[in-house]
């Protein structure tokens, strides 16, 4: 049943990793968890559609979850740099 999982949800997780919205260590681990998540479901099925919507919502989490992290650490850089101009300006 489990390796009947994993080959759903690399079927459903193949598209996002290569139009690169994620990366190979999240695809990794949307893959194991999503992969448990399945297994472990109480209706005990494997439904491509569920597993398709699993993966989706794990996609869209993990993006946001960098595009947030970016931001926080662009915001950061640009006080730096300003500092490091002021610096170098005086004389």
């Amino acid at each position: 049943m489990q390796e009947r999982a994993v080959e759903e949800v690399k079927l459903a997780i193949k598209p996002f990793y290569q139009k690169r919205d994620i990366n190979k260590d999240e695809y990794k681990e949307i893959l194991r968890k999503a992969v448990q998540k399945v297994c472990h479901s109480k209706s005990g099925e494997i439904n491509p559609v569920k597993v398709g919507n699993l993966i989706k919502a794990y996609v869209e989490k993990y993006k946001h979850a960098r595009k947030h992290k970016k931001g926080e650490d662009s915001a950061k850089v640009p006080e730096d740099q300003s500092e490091q101009m002021k610096i170098s300006d005086s004389p």
